[in-house]
């Protein structure tokens, strides 16, 4: 089994807050809603003397937390949806030989420009710069263009269909800021750009005509494989690990 140095994952700390948020404009959607009613009621029941505006009040403000709630509740399924690709993903990655070391969540501050990546997996032939996608349904479009189409079939043979942005485009300029980074503290290892799609039923009708040189793939089995056998120019020695361990630890 690789090895494992896990940093802190921002996108699990973003999933909390947005459950917080959740609850929040809940609980904060039932509170306003009870006392809307509440007071309303007591005025029809002429109990209270109090103007009618201030229920009417309490209850635009329970409208706005329900919107409120139902916009963070979506945001949080997204990134709920996010953590599990990246928790398959590494359970997958975890079976890769003791030689490999995986690096997850690490981030690049490097030249102005921050950027978190899901995995990085350094092995004796490269670093490998894993980029995991939890997308469903077929993704279509071509590795030039910034967006592509994702379309999802859901109950009762509805076709939801939306734009997503280009994940081939997104490994790339991870794998360029890694070579720079790498550069910049003399480790001269070759980097490899990986796009793994974690839901295997996921059908990719991809036409690679930017020519990126990033390896996509929906086939576990497959992934590894490359990971394993892909050798670049340079290799990875120990001292160029350990370099790289020090540089994510910061």
């Amino acid at each position: 089994m690789s090895r494992v140095v896990k940093i802190k994952s921002a996108l699990k700390q973003n999933k909390n807050k947005a459950f917080l948020k959740v609850v929040l404009s809940f609980v904060l959607t039932l509170g306003f809603v009870g006392i809307g009613l509440g007071m309303l009621l007591a005025i029809l029941l002429k109990k209270s003397t109090v103007h009618i505006v201030i229920p009417i009040i309490f209850l635009v403000l329970a409208l706005a937390c329900l919107v409120a709630f139902l916009i963070f509740r979506k945001q949080h399924s997204i990134l709920l949806s996010g953590v599990r690709g990246e928790d398959a993903t590494l359970k997958i990655l975890q079976r890769l030989p003791k030689s490999f070391t995986i690096i997850t969540n690490p981030v690049i501050l490097n030249r102005g420009i921050t950027m978190e990546l899901d995995f990085v997996v350094v092995g004796k032939n490269g670093v490998f710069i894993v980029e995991t996608k939890n997308h469903r349904g077929i993704l279509s479009g071509k590795t030039s263009k910034p967006n592509w189409k994702q379309i999802k079939h859901g109950k009762n043979d509805k076709v939801y269909e939306k734009e997503i942005t280009n994940p081939v485009k997104q490994s790339y300029r991870q794998c360029r800021r890694m070579e720079e980074l790498l550069k910049d503290f003399d480790i001269s290892a070759s980097v490899f750009p990986v796009l793994y799609f974690v839901d295997s039923r996921t059908e990719l009708k991809i036409q690679d005509d930017a020519d990126l040189g990033v390896a996509v793939f929906n086939d576990s089995e497959k992934m590894l494989y490359y990971i394993e056998n892909e050798n670049g120019r340079e290799g990875v020695s120990d001292n160029e690990l350990t370099k790289i361990k020090r540089i994510f630890k910061k």
